[in-house]
């Protein structure tokens, strides 16, 4: 590798765009760009994927620094009205169950053990989550974040007016291509269970 070329990677980091372009073209999606972070948009099911990254800048005792995360969203109507959050098990959630602050536990002592999950229709929520493919696929890529929702997601993303999103975020920097795969599967599954028991459109 030429000696310019190592220390462009050294200083920017590698140039993963042709991760993004091989994704997309299997999808037959786009590729996208804004405020210098990449996202592609592609088809399925008749729903519109969006799988991003997003660079989340953080200013602290004078110094800035910066966390890399990976977005997946998908926007659908939503008649049974559903609500999920779902979140990493923390210091924070821990002391909420002190006080018995409505968590949700779906009886898979390795999910449970592992995320908080809050929603307005608890056993709606069991129902959809109690899914093996989808528990086995959260507790493999080890979320940040997912949600059923219509308000905002974790960076002020939000939904189009009248619509729910599915929203999927995990801080992690892309390194190859088992990511996209990994987070589009976790996606249909959810997208999948969620036309089957509460018909979204």
């Amino acid at each position: 590798m030429p000696i310019l070329k190592q220390l462009q990677e050294f200083i920017k980091g590698k140039d993963l765009t042709p991760l993004w372009e091989q994704f997309a073209k299997e999808k037959n999606g786009i590729v996208k760009s804004t405020s210098g972070d990449l996202y592609i948009e592609y088809i399925f099911s008749n729903f519109i994927f969006k799988i991003a990254n997003y660079t989340h800048y953080i200013n602290s005792g004078g110094k800035s620094y910066e966390k890399k995360y990976m977005i997946g969203i998908v926007e659908f109507f939503h008649p049974t009205q559903l609500e999920i959050c779902l979140t990493k098990e923390d210091l924070f959630t821990r002391v909420c169950k002190l006080f018995k602050n409505q968590e949700i536990t779906i009886g898979y002592k390795d999910f449970d053990n592992k995320f908080y999950v809050k929603s307005n229709k608890e056993q709606k929520a069991i129902s959809l989550l109690k899914d093996k493919n989808i528990i086995e696929k959260i507790i493999t890529l080890n979320p940040t974040r997912i949600e059923i929702t219509n308000k905002d997601g974790l960076f002020g993303e939000t939904p189009s007016n009248g619509k729910y999103m599915l929203y999927y975020a995990k801080q992690e920097r892309l390194e190859n291509l088992n990511q996209f795969y990994q987070i589009d599967l976790l996606l249909k599954t959810f997208i999948k269970n969620l036309k089957e028991k509460y018909e979204i459109k």
